[in-house]
């Protein structure tokens, strides 16, 4: 739907995972990747996906929040956000897009926030992905919990064994381990994989912007994307 509405004017997302998290991540948080490179792939990603062949984006602003940690003892941000110009292709027109992501949430009723909002020249879309309309409650303080059964099924199937293939948390891993099975067997070719698989080449756009988000934050500065004669990207300045 988003590609019916026209031009692409504004997007705005929101995604986070509670502070606890960082200690898992202690081994590589702020050291192999920062909290954008984590979360805020997720809508970058979907973005770029809804803007294949219309819009592109140019540049990129990275500013950060710290304190909480370094208080931990790990050399990261603690919440990131990248304010990114895209350029119609053919109108030229430009519309403006703030992806921000944290690690530093409190404990809520999700363990990811997930929230997006788009706006074309002819209409509007604005999505809450943390909650799907399913809650559960239980006597213990703080047990309500919204939570997402169509991401994966933890419970045990009727035959007593693993019962969350239907979720698309696992379905994503089956297509791509089904698709990368089809181009060892020769029938496909990866070529046909672009419109419905995440491949290096509908991918290039989301790692500038997340490469080009992290050397603004480090050279405190806006970085512009540049293109090569195919239009795919190919550096920064």
């Amino acid at each position: 739907r988003i590609r019916n509405l026209g031009d692409f004017g504004h997007f705005v997302s929101y995604m986070s995972q509670p502070k606890f998290q960082l200690e898992t991540f202690r081994a590589w948080a702020g050291k192999s990747s920062d909290i954008s490179y984590y979360l805020n792939s997720h809508h970058i990603d979907f973005h770029v996906w809804a803007m294949q062949g219309r819009a592109k984006p140019i540049s990129v602003l990275g500013v950060a929040a710290t304190g909480v940690a370094k208080k931990m003892g790990i050399p990261a941000e603690d919440t990131i956000t990248l304010t990114v110009q895209w350029l119609n292709l053919k109108s030229k027109n430009i519309g403006t897009a703030v992806y921000t992501a944290s690690w530093v949430a409190g404990q809520a009723d999700v363990h990811s926030q997930q929230r997006f909002f788009y706006m074309g020249h002819k209409g509007e879309v604005k999505i809450d992905q943390a909650h799907r309309g399913y809650t559960t409650a239980g006597d213990e303080k703080g047990s309500f919990a919204s939570v997402n059964p169509l991401y994966m099924k933890y419970t045990k199937g009727a035959d007593g064994h693993f019962g969350g293939r239907h979720g698309y948390g696992y379905r994503s891993f089956e297509a791509f381990v089904v698709e990368a099975q089809a181009l060892n067997q020769g029938s496909r070719k990866t070529a046909e994989l672009d419109a419905s698989m995440p491949t290096a080449n509908t991918t290039m756009q989301v790692t500038a912007i997340l490469e080009a988000g992290r050397r603004s934050l480090d050279e405190k500065r806006q970085m512009t994307i540049t293109y090569d004669e195919n239009d795919e990207p190919c550096g920064f300045k």
